[in-house]
């Protein structure tokens, strides 16, 4: 498995030092996170330079929503978050068609999304409507030869596992995020694995805890210091013959999070190992 972690680029004119800072931690791939008011053609010949001129492999683009109004809880996230906001479902869906034209200038072939909150209940009117948003992406990402990758979160597996077989797709994925299951209170990364493993392919190197109120996701944590049994992941991972990125992600900024990103490679480095 290759390890990688998150490029976050804010501004254009740093995408050369940015795609630097992961060639230094030794790390070979990234996720690319870019998140303009506009996507331009000439900001993708500059990071597509910047990624090859330090030897990074961009192995996916996570597409997030520009608008910045997304709560990121339990609570308030199901009205906010993803295509399913009737008030911003037009508008992301546009700017997710934007981001795959974009990244294909790049040669990026994955693309990863927050969905949104996914109702257990398939006979729910949001259900439907959210078939429909997925459908229309992997229609617009087909011809170009793009996949299109749902972020683990606000859903059940099971629940995960019925809307990539509803929508039936060839280019639905899962971009596997293992402190998320946790950290939105929906089991255990490694039972989640025996249920939807087959379509993941990109994971989140993330550690976390389980919520312990009904508003607020659990707690994030360096990797190795929470909740999350990589060991067992990786385990399930080999049963099912993915060889393909963990992508270390810690939400914090600053030098910790080099600290920890640091510590969270030579963690997955041992394990692999074994």
């Amino acid at each position: 498995m290759k390890l990688g972690t998150l490029v976050r680029i804010t501004d254009i004119t740093k995408a050369d030092e940015e795609f630097g800072k992961v060639k230094e931690l030794g790390l070979p791939s990234c996720q690319l996170v870019y998140k303009p008011a506009a996507y331009k053609n000439e900001d993708a010949e500059i990071i597509k330079a910047a990624a090859e001129k330090h030897g990074i492999e961009i192995s996916a683009m996570f597409a997030g929503y520009n608008d910045n109004d997304t709560v990121w809880d339990i609570y308030f996230g199901y009205k906010t978050a993803g295509i399913n906001v009737e008030a911003y479902r037009k508008s992301r869906i546009d700017y997710i068609k934007a981001a795959s034209d974009f990244a294909k200038i790049i040669g990026i072939t994955d693309i990863i999304i927050h969905a949104g909150f996914v109702p257990n209940n398939p006979f729910a009117d949001e259900y439907g409507t959210l078939i429909c948003g997925i459908n229309t992406l992997t229609s617009y990402f087909r011809p170009k030869g793009q996949n299109l990758l749902l972020e683990t979160g606000g859903e059940a597996p099971i629940t995960l596992l019925r809307l990539i077989e509803d929508v039936g797709a060839d280019n639905l994925f899962i971009n596997f995020d293992p402190a998320n299951i946790l950290m939105y209170g929906y089991g255990h990364p490694v039972d989640a694995l025996k249920v939807f493993g087959k379509y993941v392919r990109n994971m989140h190197g993330k550690d976390g805890f389980l919520p312990t109120d009904t508003r607020h996701t659990g707690r994030e944590a360096p990797v190795g210091d929470g909740a999350v049994d990589f060991k067992g992941v990786i385990e399930e991972f080999r049963r099912l013959s993915y060889d393909r990125y963990i992508t270390i992600e810690r939400e914090i900024s600053g030098e910790a999070q080099i600290r920890d990103i640091i510590k969270a490679k030579e963690y997955f480095e041992k394990l692999l190992a074994e």
